[in-house]
């Protein structure tokens, strides 16, 4: 009786341990989804300085509000010409 208890209990551990970490793996893929839609790395205005960020609007410069920053202006080469 002892020992159908202790399989059971073993194979119900591993089970929740199992499900616990796949949510755990959904959730961290989650997170990088937002992070990875953070435009501000391409932005013309961005400056790469720890200290300023950005200085159109430095308080959500790297954040999830930056996501839909109305100031965002894609950075372009050297090479590509504007207004034509």
């Amino acid at each position: 009786m002892m020992a159908i208890f202790g399989y059971v209990f073993s194979f119900s551990f591993l089970g929740v341990l199992i499900w616990t970490l796949w949510g755990f793996c959904q959730d961290i893929l989650a997170v990088a989804k937002t992070m990875h839609q953070i435009p501000c790395a391409r932005c013309r205005y961005f400056t790469n300085d720890y200290r300023l960020k950005c200085p159109v609007h430095p308080q959500i410069a790297n954040t999830e509000g930056a996501i839909n920053c109305r100031d965002y202006d894609l950075r372009r080469s050297a090479g590509e010409f504007e207004g034509f």
